[in-house]
């Protein structure tokens, strides 16, 4: 199996890590798109995970290395998954069972998103495509048949609980950012039953995201901050956004900053009356869940990886079938190019043609059958014709127990030698 994933994750690297290596994820995925021989490349970036998932059958795992190792100052620990391994890391990572809070949502839609970004800029391979297709049928089934993702669970949600908040009704949200994270957050404050919603983008598109999701623009930041109640951060700029001069004037807020890269200036957490949770805190914070669901879920997940997999290998022998088809075609053609020309077709012509084409198809096969035979593996000779052709033909007596004749003690290939003067 060609599948291959470098992975840096929150649980095993840590968020700063992640963080770090995440802002170079641009020249990452162009390096290991240029290199020759991977066939494939789609790439999972998200607030805790970094995962490049590369079709790359013949390519070694330490050339890889070495080509991200050039885009970075220092390189990570990169977390390398190939084959089966592969499939089962993916197939979790796609059911939530990797993620910050298991069972969250966001994680199947940014998959979704990764492949058909991938796929429109033509670096999705087939393979790729399969295989993450599966991943994401296996996590619908892990929707449907366990509770993890029944009560909304996900970073957003449960960075939205984290704030305290009661009376949603009451509240001025302010939500910075129109990135991917942007319309889980509208939708989760609309199902608690937010007032008022703002939203601000520093990058002008903050109109036409209010537009689309009901909501009001927010064009001076300063302005928004002095009246909002509740800040959200999803924008994910390499500087802060929100700092202690924006907040200087600003009421008792609370700021919730899901970004990878901070919006809000760590500093901002001293300031009297504002109160800072980023995702170091909701990682923190998060419980462990069901054990019986988990459990399921993680069967549903092998079942897939068997089924993907029993699918790849049988796909295995397809350049073989594909050169057999091309090569019996190629004699179709000949003979037909032997046929009469000029005028209709006798069923002598046709008999004669058949029975041509029938000889030229048989002629390999029948020298390697004699082959065979004076080599003393006609058995395995009849074995592989009854698995290729389904024809079963039993020999007269049992080859592999007279290879060799019991009276002379002479063999298959020595018949097929020239006979010695008898003295």
């Amino acid at each position: 199996m060609s599948l291959r994933i470098l992975s840096v994750t929150h649980d095993l690297h840590g968020l700063t890590e992640v963080q770090r290596v995440s802002q170079h994820t641009d020249t990452l995925s162009a390096s290991l798109r240029s290199t020759a021989g991977v066939e494939g490349l789609v790439t999972l970036a998200t607030c805790n995970r970094l995962e490049f998932m590369i079709d790359s059958p013949k390519v070694p795992e330490a050339h890889l290395r070495l080509r991200l190792a050039r885009e970075l100052d220092s390189q990570p620990d990169w977390v390398v998954y190939e084959g089966e391994d592969a499939l089962t890391h993916l197939f979790r990572v796609a059911s939530g069972l990797e993620s910050m809070v298991v069972g969250e949502r966001e994680i199947t839609g940014q998959l979704r998103r990764a492949l058909k970004a991938a796929q429109a800029s033509g670096d999705a391979s087939g393979t790729l495509t399969s295989v993450i297709n599966a991943a994401l049928h296996t996590s619908r089934r892990v929707s449907a048949e366990t509770r993890l993702q029944e009560s909304g669970r996900s970073v957003v949600s449960v960075g939205l609980d984290m704030t305290g908040i009661t009376d949603w009704g009451n509240q001025r949200v302010l939500l910075v950012g129109t990135g991917s994270y942007a319309g889980a957050v509208v939708a989760a404050l609309r199902q608690r039953g937010a007032g008022t919603i703002f939203v601000h983008s520093s990058s002008g598109r903050a109109i036409g995201f209010a537009e689309r999701h009901a909501i009001t623009p927010a064009l001076d930041l300063d302005s928004a901050l002095g009246r909002a109640t509740l800040v959200v951060t999803c924008r994910g700029s390499a500087t802060p956004v929100v700092t202690t001069a924006n907040l200087k004037d600003a009421t008792p807020t609370v700021l919730l900053d899901l970004s990878l890269q901070p919006d809000v200036d760590p500093a901002v957490a001293s300031l009297p009356g504002i109160t800072l949770l980023d995702l170091t805190a909701i990682q923190a914070a998060i419980s462990p869940t069901w054990a019986a669901d988990s459990a399921h879920a993680e069967r549903i997940v092998a079942e897939g990886v068997h089924e993907i997999s029993d699918r790849l290998a049988s796909r295995a022998a397809d350049p073989a079938v594909a050169s057999l088809r091309a090569a019996m075609l190629r004699i179709v053609d000949e003979e037909v190019a032997r046929l009469p020309q000029g005028r209709a077709l006798t069923v002598e012509d046709c008999a004669l043609a058949l029975r041509h084409l029938t000889t030229k198809l048989l002629h390999t096969p029948s020298i390697r059958a004699r082959d065979a035979a004076a080599e003393g593996r006609i058995a395995d000779y009849l074995a592989a014709m009854e698995e290729l052709y389904g024809i079963d033909i039993q020999p007269d007596f049992d080859v592999q127990s007279h290879r060799r004749c019991p009276v002379t003690g002479l063999s298959f290939a020595d018949l097929a030698t020239e006979p010695t003067e008898i003295r």
